[in-house]
């Protein structure tokens, strides 16, 4: 037989216990565990029937139930051998992804390698090469110290602490909020700044707003070291 011989388990995780504070990470690994299991004994049921039974709000700029896959591959490769036919593993790059992220894991002689394939609309290459050391990062953190809360587990890398800690924490910024805002609004003041619900405000309209809300407080009386609640 031919063909791709695999079927997508969509597993939802709870990261909080019943007095909803985050689970350590072995408790985690015991649900998750758990959940891949039963999720196993079901396995036959394909996927595309669980879909047409829970029949979710259809959207397509994504799949439903889920948008982050998970891929083990735990075969260890055996070269095809064909009479008289010389076979050679070609890897093809997709153009397009499938979810908006996907993170492959092989497992190989003595070393573990990994892949994430992503949405170029929703993330760029420097955002994920920083996910892929937060992840890195949160799995030495496990290994370090298994039982503590999922919550204190470390993400930055040495380097982002460094910078977070020292770099940013020294250095004053160069502009203030508001003129970086402005800064944008003359470079696209048509973009979409805004959306909510129907409602929508381009970059011009905010900042036409804002400007409106600024010139009542000063009549008001508002000036420096006056606080306004919002």
């Amino acid at each position: 037989l031919m063909g791709l011989f695999v079927n997508t388990l969509a597993l939802r995780s709870r990261l909080v216990d019943v007095n909803e504070q985050p689970l350590r990470f072995t408790d985690l690994l015991i649900q998750l565990r758990q959940t891949v299991l039963e999720a196993q004994r079901h396995q036959d049921l394909p996927f595309e029937q669980v879909v047409e039974f829970i029949q979710p709000s259809r959207a397509l700029s994504h799949s439903p139930l889920f948008q982050v896959m998970f891929n083990l591959l735990q075969t260890t490769p055996t070269p095809l051998a064909l009479p008289g036919v010389e076979v050679e593993v070609v890897n093809v790059d997709y153009p397009i992804a499938k979810f908006d992220l996907t993170l492959t894991v092989e497992e190989g002689e003595g070393a573990v390698m990994g892949s994430l394939e992503y949405n170029t609309d929703l993330f760029d290459r420097a955002t994920i090469g920083r996910m892929a050391g937060h992840f890195q990062t949160l799995l030495y953190g496990i290994v370090d110290a298994p039982t503590q809360s999922i919550a204190a587990v470390p993400l930055l890398t040495a380097v982002e602490q460094q910078q977070l800690r020292v770099a940013w924490h020294d250095t004053p910024p160069e502009h203030c909020i508001h003129e970086l805002f402005e800064a944008q609004v003359a470079r696209t003041p048509n973009a979409i700044a805004l959306i909510f619900e129907e409602q929508q405000l381009t970059y011009a309209e905010l900042n036409g707003q804002a400007n409106q809300v600024a010139h009542q407080l000063q009549r008001l009386g508002v000036g420096p070291e006056v606080l306004v609640g919002i």
